[in-house]
């Protein structure tokens, strides 16, 4: 933690929930509703918050749902693809994170809550067709200096036996007269790679196989309604896709951290340049720094760092 955040406390007991099944994608929009019309804009007057984990049993890994994943994202498919692409566990997590920010648990208004970061661990590769436990937990909240940060820890197992684990960063704008400005640093990009092409319905076809039907990712109207200019892409669609360029290099069963910092908004159509870099880290293990930018303005709008481990590993 840098000087300027603040930790909020938390509650020593963790409140477990456990559900029966994923929550439905039209009650927690109903939910979301609600609590944006009812909740203050402004953080509330707590002394600690609530830490609890949502959690949910034998969750099946649909083949048909990630093949139109693969193909929505960019990954290259073939018929005899085993394996769970990166970034697709943090899909199941949706409806928990919808039903965990609804709900009393979460006292801060939903309304304008932005995805900052997502990092995630690949334990072990994940072949298609399992059924794994998944566990979504508050692990942070804290004050900075555009609002409040809220880190929640996911957890997919088998058995008790970790199989993926990420940590979803997001931003809750309710800065008030203190905060102090950000400095503002040059970013130097990486050596382009490739450009990739974002179409206007790309939002739609990733709400489709995500979950994730937030309504600035629909259409220019609904983005409109809520406060943006036009409608943009999901941040993980950015991730995803970004990996599935580069997936030659990952070439799983690879065990793999991804490690994402989300900059500006993608908005649709755009066409981007990907960059990368690969080094080479201690104990042999081969990283690639990559961004994603805007292709003619060279805006940031992704950073971050996939590691490698050793196949099989």
């Amino acid at each position: 933690m840098t000087s300027d955040i603040q930790q909020i406390p938390l509650t020593n007991t963790l409140h477990s929930v456990h559900l029966t099944r994923l929550p439905m994608i039209p009650a927690i929009f109903c939910r979301f509703l609600i609590s944006a019309f009812t909740r203050p804009a402004g953080l509330p007057n707590f002394d600690r918050g609530t830490r609890a984990r949502l959690y949910l049993a034998d969750v099946f890994l649909d083949p048909e749902r990630i093949h139109r994943y693969r193909r929505v994202c960019g990954f290259s498919h073939a018929p005899d693809d085993l394996f769970v692409p990166p970034g697709f566990i943090q899909t199941l997590f949706i409806g928990l994170l919808g039903r965990y920010i609804t709900s009393d648990f979460f006292p801060i208004n939903p309304m304008g809550l932005i995805q900052t970061g997502q990092q995630f661990e690949s334990s072990r590769p994940v072949r298609i067709g399992e059924r794994v436990n998944l566990s979504c937990t508050l692990q942070e909240m804290a004050l900075a200096p555009k609002g409040v940060l809220t880190r929640f820890l996911l957890e997919a197992d088998q058995g008790g036996q970790p199989v993926w684990q990420g940590i979803s960063t997001y931003l809750t704008r309710t800065c008030g007269p203190k905060c102090p400005a950000g400095k503002k640093t040059y970013d130097p990009p990486l050596p382009t790679w490739k450009m990739i092409r974002v179409g206007s319905g790309t939002g739609r076809q990733y709400a489709r196989v995500s979950g994730d039907y937030n309504p600035h990712h629909l259409f220019d109207i609904t983005a409109r309604i809520i406060g943006f200019r036009q409608a943009m892409v999901h941040g993980m669609w950015s991730l995803a896709r970004l990996l599935a360029c580069l997936e030659p290099f990952m070439n799983c069963p690879v065990n793999h951290t991804v490690n994402a910092a989300f900059k500006l908004p993608i908005y649709m159509p755009a066409t981007l340049s990907v960059g990368t870099k690969h080094v080479t880290a201690g104990d042999g293990l081969h990283q690639i720094l990559f961004d994603l930018r805007d292709a003619e303005t060279g805006k940031p709008h992704l950073k971050g760092l996939v590691t490698l481990g050793k196949k099989g590993a």
